[in-house]
């Protein structure tokens, strides 16, 4: 490409928004993308290494599938083995833009866990749901 190409290009691509109003990378180098026939979710855990007894944060975006923003309505966590377990009830932030921070889970006991995310855009809520494993 000529030098003298940069300036339109650069141009071009300042003029042009931005494809994915609701990214799947929430950086370092980690995290889940959970797919429904509706939505999209990206969630990353902070801290990055979930230890029982300890609170942890899911960092998500929460798409449609055509990249909109989507509503986190709620967020539940069971645990799936016996005996059957409860996770304390989070708090949800909203960052705008279908972004944000779950506060507050915590798993209490080792095994496996599913963690249910209700979502809508617009109209009915649908569930999307991820085991998490702690040892």
């Amino acid at each position: 490409m000529k030098i003298g190409s940069w300036p339109a290009l650069l141009s071009c691509l300042i003029a042009t928004p931005a494809m994915a109003e609701c990214p799947l990378d929430l950086g370092h180098g980690t995290g889940i993308v959970v797919f429904s026939d509706l939505y999209m979710l990206a969630l990353r855990p902070d801290p990055l290494r979930i230890e029982v007894g300890q609170p942890f944060a899911l960092l998500m975006n929460v798409c449609t599938k055509s990249g909109d923003p989507a509503e986190l309505v709620l967020v539940d966590a069971t645990m799936t083995e016996q005996p059957p377990r409860s996770s304390p009830a989070p708090t949800l932030k909203s960052n705008g833009d279908g972004r944000y921070r779950v506060e507050g889970l915590l798993f209490p006991a080792p095994g496996s866990w599913e963690v249910a995310f209700d979502v809508r855009s617009g109209g009915e809520v649908q569930r999307l749901t991820h085991d998490f494993i702690v040892k």
